[in-house]
């Protein structure tokens, strides 16, 4: 057949006239031949039809543009059904008959209403009211015979059927969409997890790190300066070379006795430890300000706002960044920085004089790895981190850390 729709083996049914004298086995056996006839019309599966009478037999071909149209709309993935202007189902493929684990011929003649999960009778109803203008999609729950709803999506289309108002309906199966969403939101869930693992550990090891470096490093250094200043007072004033070498060594020392305390700060500043995020915060912005030279005003409350550990280095960690940011990016004269509770949230706010950059930038700078580093922080512990930038006018950052967070709300512990 023509049309690149391959249809099967042609067939030639021949529907004889005369009847009369049938016995009640030869009306059945008519009967359901031709009814056998209807669905091989309806599927696409016969060319033509012969019908014998006096004479020759005439022949009714079937290859017009409606035959074509309906084997096509037969052979479709998705479900296809022209319903009247009071709901009934005037036509339905063998798909959509499938849908709902019925008999074509039982879903031919039955409301749409009763084939849609009764929940989404309303939804349905808006749906056909609008198609019946325009149109439109949405989405339902077919309920099949047997089995659990059934989500598709329908796009429904005003028809002109023999002068009547009709609506065509196309539907789509989004049980396998479904279930991709439902297995990409898991593995988020996932990752998330994973994710918050790899912050605590790698906090942990930073922390161990750090001790270690002062417990250990420092006091082997500590102990070499003391013993070599103790050979400095007693050497003679004639090894005046020596004592000057030995003067030198214990300068280096002191030098690395220095680094490695810059050192620890880095990896984890014992000060957020001992005197909570305020202080932390003023210790950070004044190292910053020297290492850079560019004036840092903070204002923090005059107690400690007394996070728990956890979120306090979270938001230590994103103020970090946001320094680094400014830093890197923002070729900003100074800095303010504002730490308060509002309510039940933390809130530190970063506001530079740099450049800025347009809000249409501002989604691809969400993606760099040291924003986003910082939204997740906020999010582990239940916070959020709001970005607010334009051309010449400098950037704000907003990060908002809640107090307390219901245990059923939390993930299984706050990661920085």
């Amino acid at each position: 057949m023509e049309g690149g729709i391959r249809l099967a083996e042609k067939k030639i049914v021949r529907l004889p006239k005369e009847a009369q004298a049938l016995s009640r086995r030869e009306l059945l056996a008519r009967l359901s031949e031709a009814e056998e006839t209807l669905r091989a019309v309806r599927s696409g599966e016969v060319d033509a039809i012969v019908v014998h009478g006096q004479g020759e037999g005439k022949v009714f071909t079937l290859q017009g543009a409606d035959h074509t149209y309906r084997a096509f709309v037969e052979r479709m993935n998705e479900g296809a059904a022209v319903l009247s202007s009071d709901h009934t189902v005037l036509h339905s493929n063998g798909r959509f008959a499938r849908f709902l684990g019925r008999r074509l011929q039982s879903v031919i003649g039955s409301s749409m209403l009763d084939l849609v999960l009764p929940d989404d009778h309303p939804k349905l109803r808006a749906l056909l009211q609008r198609a019946a203008q325009k149109n439109c999609r949405g989405e339902i729950r077919l309920q099949p015979r047997r089995g659990a709803p059934m989500s598709v999506h329908l796009s429904l289309n005003p028809l002109l059927l023999n002068s009547t108002q009709a609506v065509c309906l196309i539907a789509s199966d989004l049980s396998e969409m479904k279930r991709a969403e439902e297995s990409l939101v898991l593995q988020r869930e996932q990752l998330r997890a994973l994710a918050e693992r790899l912050q605590w550990v790698r906090e942990e090891d930073r922390k161990h790190v750090a001790r270690d470096l002062h417990d250990q490093i420092g006091q082997i250094l500590t102990a070499i300066k003391m013993d070599m200043t103790w050979i400095t007072r007693h050497l003679p004033e004639s090894e005046g070379e020596v004592l000057a070498r030995l003067r030198e060594s214990i300068q280096s020392i002191n030098d690395g006795v220095k680094a490695v305390r810059t050192i620890c700060s880095g990896l984890r500043p014992g000060v957020l430890d001992d005197l909570g995020l305020a202080a932390a915060i003023e210790w950070q912005a004044s190292e910053f300000a020297s290492r850079n030279g560019i004036q840092c005003q903070v204002s923090v409350p005059p107690v400690d706002l007394h996070l728990d550990g956890d979120r306090a280095t979270a938001a230590f960690r994103i103020f970090q960044e946001c320094l680094t940011n400014v830093a890197r990016h923002a070729q900003a004269k100074s800095v303010r920085v504002a730490l308060n509770q509002e309510d039940e949230n933390i809130v530190l706010v970063v506001e530079d004089d740099g450049i800025g950059f347009s809000e249409s930038n501002l989604s691809n700078s969400l993606g760099s790895l040291g924003l986003l580093g910082m939204k997740e922080r906020a999010q582990f512990c239940g916070g959020d981190v709001q970005i607010s930038s334009s051309p010449g006018n400098g950037t704000t950052v907003t990060v908002r850390v809640p107090v307390d967070i219901p245990r059923a709300e939390r993930t299984e512990t706050c990661i920085s």
